[in-house]
């Protein structure tokens, strides 16, 4: 078996088909690479593969990984990781491997640092239920039958479907009642890179469109948030948080995204840093610091409380907003952020830093579990030794 020499472990990151394809061409993703050169610092046998390369019945991975002598990409094979980490590459023709992968790393007590996706309906049907959240959360439902749309656009006027899985801004779709005949929506189309608009007379002429759009699939109906904009440009944010090397969570930044001009969504978006979008809204000096205070303990409540629910996270991502009374609006969580904001927001200095974050903090995770594994296999050997 041929592996890296290090002294803190094995860190795996588990991602996509595609982005292996990427690897053997020596021409990976640039943030995998960032996390491949933030790992000179931390030197943990770091290592990346898909699932296709797991061998599951002698519990080895084939991967690549980077050498710092040689500056170049090479594959050996690894031991199940001590840390996974999850980007991505789960699909239906590997879904019962991944599951068998996943069930012997918990048998070897892996830790995941990254443990649930927080899928768009869980996380809001999960955080409806805690109290120091409500004040943020937007009336969020289920569509079950075109009554349940009836009720929301007639309710809000604009509404927002959203497909209970799925980032990126995809299967997102705007509903606005223009007048008691006339109703619009607006998605964004990722193959073509396209805002697309129709024009109904009704809402039961709109329902087919929908859905087929959706194919079969579940999706929730949420109100819009009346947000703040520039230039007809909507704006959102995206926070990232992190722990740090001795676990601690900290905000490492906060980016204001503006959305494409008339687009739904912020995706492929301008983006900056919180500060200067204070200044572009011309927010009084003198308001800033409580209005700072009052976006951090929201963002500290959505990290907790969501660990509280699935566990330890290395990082989120939270998405939120401000509307035009100021007042913060939470949207959704992600697990596997790709940090394309906060490197608009803050450059690639401040990436580097998160990609550290995650290394850091999984080499005190290893540390930890070793500490705590030392007495009870000191336990086990007295016992053994006990007639």
């Amino acid at each position: 078996m041929t592996t890296l020499k290090s002294l803190h472990g094995h860190f795996g990151v588990l991602t996509s088909k595609k982005a292996m394809k990427a690897f053997a061409e020596k021409k990976p993703h640039y943030r995998l690479k960032q996390l491949a050169l933030a790992n000179k610092k931390v030197n943990l046998n770091l290592y990346f593969f898909s699932v296709d390369m797991i061998d599951l019945k002698n519990k080895r991975i084939k991967g690549y990984y980077y050498d710092f002598s040689t500056k170049k990409w090479k594959t050996g094979f690894f031991p199940y990781p001590d840390i996974l980490y999850r980007r991505g590459g789960i699909n239906k023709n590997n879904r019962k491997n991944y599951r068998v992968f996943i069930r012997q790393c918990k048998q070897r007590d892996t830790k995941f640092i990254n443990p649930s996706s927080l899928g768009n309906w869980d996380i809001y049907n999960y955080f409806s239920s805690v109290e120091s959240l409500q004040p943020y959360l937007l009336q969020t439902i289920l569509y079950d039958h075109p009554e349940d749309l009836y009720y929301m656009v007639r309710k809000h006027k604009t509404i927002y479907l959203k497909g209970v899985t799925g980032r990126k801004g995809q299967k997102v779709v705007r509903v606005e009642k223009l007048s008691p005949k006339k109703f619009r929506c607006k998605y964004y189309d990722h193959v073509t890179g396209r805002v697309y608009t129709k024009v109904y007379n009704s809402l039961a002429e709109m329902i087919p469109f929908i859905e087929k759009f959706y194919k079969g699939k579940r999706f929730m109906i949420q109100e819009a948030i009346d947000l703040l904009e520039v230039k007809k440009r909507r704006i959102d944010l995206r926070a990232e948080l992190q722990r740090s090397e001795n676990g601690v969570i900290h905000i490492s930044g906060i980016s204001a995204r503006m959305s494409q001009r008339n687009s739904p969504i912020t995706i492929h978006s301008q983006a900056f840093p919180l500060d200067e979008l204070f200044e572009v809204i011309k927010i009084p000096a003198a308001e800033r610091p409580k209005l700072n205070e009052m976006i951090e303990q929201f963002l500290y409540t959505v990290y907790k409380e969501t660990e509280r629910k699935y566990g330890n996270f290395a990082e989120i991502g939270i998405d939120f907003a401000l509307n035009k009374d100021l007042e913060i609006k939470f949207i959704e969580c992600n697990s596997q952020s790709a940090k394309v904001s906060l490197m608009k927001a803050y450059g690639r200095k401040t990436l580097h830093r998160a990609m550290l974050n995650i290394l850091l903090y999984s080499k005190y995770l290893i540390g930890k579990n070793k500490v705590e594994k030392e007495p009870r296999e000191v336990e086990e050997r007295e016992g053994a030794l006990t007639f």
